[in-house]
């Protein structure tokens, strides 16, 4: 009988406590670019609590390694606190995006040309 009941606990344990991010945006499906129109409907409903991360003409670099996104492009921040990332998938894909991607990034390294990197 114990044994049933920690299964369930540890399940109800890990629904109750979201991922938290630092940047969001989404994306045109799993492990696609960056859907700018969809994260720009995100960022623009009055509804969501979320605003751009960067200027009008700055952009993320991606990596397939390290830190920082792994698609390039503009992502959202939330106007306090931290990303709820189900929250947020939720929002994209009610804003017409497949799905979403986000990621955590304590320094970052912004250059001449628009881009920003992730340094950790």
């Amino acid at each position: 009988m114990h044994f049933m009941v920690l299964p369930l606990v540890a399940s109800f344990l890990r629904l109750s406590f979201a991922d938290l991010h630092d940047f969001c945006a989404c994306q045109y499906g799993t492990n696609s670019r960056v859907d700018m129109a969809a994260t720009a409907l995100v960022a623009f409903n009055c509804g969501n609590p979320y605003t751009f991360a960067q200027a009008k003409d700055q952009f993320w670099i991606g990596r397939h390694s390290g830190p920082g996104p792994r698609f390039q492009g503009a992502f959202l921040k939330a106007e306090t606190g931290r990303i709820d990332g189900d929250k947020f998938h939720n929002a994209c894909l009610e804003d017409s995006g497949g799905a979403s991607t986000c990621f955590n990034c304590g320094s970052i390294q912004e250059n001449t040309d628009g881009s920003i990197i992730c340094l950790r």
